[in-house]
Parts: structure tokens; sequence; C-alpha cells
């Protein structure tokens, strides 16, 4: 039987490289939306996408706090975790690399 943590990781890995691949897809500086992710990932595995949300948006937190993606909302950075409403997500520039914005 497969642990039920075990299932969660490998199901937050999911979000990850898909959201990801979707980023690098897009191009540096250039940004996706969180229901763009959801979407996406639940024409792969069958899941309503309005059900992966929550579920994209823990784990865009998480790469928050790595510091390989930012949260977007009016161009501003936000911390997912407390922004209302649509938040857009782009990769962070490399240290030394200019973002397209500056």
């Amino acid at each position: 039987m497969i642990s039920k943590s075990f299932a969660e990781d490998a199901f937050a890995e999911r979000i990850r490289e898909c959201m990801l691949e979707l980023l690098i897809e897009r191009g540096p500086g250039r940004t996706i939306c969180v229901s763009e992710a959801a979407q996406t990932l639940a024409l792969r595995i069958g899941f309503h996408w309005h059900d992966l949300m929550r579920p994209v948006r823990t784990v865009a937190a998480s790469l928050g706090d790595a510091g390989v993606i930012e949260a977007l909302q009016h161009e501003r950075v936000v911390d997912i975790r407390v922004a209302r409403g649509p938040v857009r997500l782009r990769l962070r520039a490399m240290a030394g690399q200019r973002s397209a914005q500056g």
C-alpha cells in the first residue's frame, strides 16, 4: 500500500513539474495564471481544474519560499498565501540576470 504522504509528495511533484514546464515554455520574465496551471494539470490527470486550485497555490507558495518563482498581483510581488483573487506566477531571475521588466 502507498502511504498518504508518498501520494501527496508525488501529487505535489506533478504540480511542480507542470507549473515549471508552463513557465519555462512561456519564457523569461513572462507569467502564467495559477488557473492556467490547474487547467493544464486537470487535463493530464482527469480532475476538474477548480479542485486543483488550492493544491496549485500551495505548491506555488513552496516554490516561492524556495526562491524559484514569484507570485504577482497588479505587477507587485505578493505572498500567495494571503493574496486574494487572481495571481500570476513567474520564474525568478537568477543572480546576475535581469528580468524582462528591468
